[in-house]
């Protein structure tokens, strides 16, 4: 019995692995968008199958200026949004005090009632040229 229910648990962790891993890379101009917004260098560490073409080409095409000024949500978490027909957008930026770069999160609201689909993940650093002054 003990070893059937280490079988199950095995193979359970293994698909679980495998389900993460067989999602596409963020694409690059979704990495160069969120760097547009923040000004900083992003690095996807997380990539979500949720992202679809025409997210990619809806973003692409929205300069920066589109997108909302910065909100404060607490102490740790501002955001931004961009909204276009029906689909709205959201880039989240976490920082937290025990873990020295911030997060960003892009997010997708399909529609006004539905849940947030997250769409890219990373971590947000200094460009080069901001390390160097």
């Amino acid at each position: 019995m003990n070893r059937l229910l280490s079988l199950f648990t095995l193979t359970l962790v293994s698909l679980s692995a495998a389900a993460q891993t067989k999602t596409e890379a963020t694409p690059p101009a979704i990495v160069s968008l969120i760097e547009g917004i923040t000004g900083k260098e992003f690095k996807p560490d997380t990539a979500y199958s949720t992202l679809s073409k025409e997210d990619v080409d809806i973003l692409t095409k929205q300069p920066v200026a589109n997108w909302s000024l910065p909100q404060p949500s607490g102490d740790q978490m501002m955001y931004q949004n961009l909204i276009v027909g029906q689909k709205s957008y959201r880039l989240v930026i976490i920082k937290q005090p025990q873990i020295s770069l911030p997060t960003a999160m892009l997010l997708r609201y399909p529609t006004a009632e539905s849940k947030p689909e997250t769409i890219a993940r990373g971590t947000l650093s200094p460009k080069e040229q901001q390390k160097a002054k």
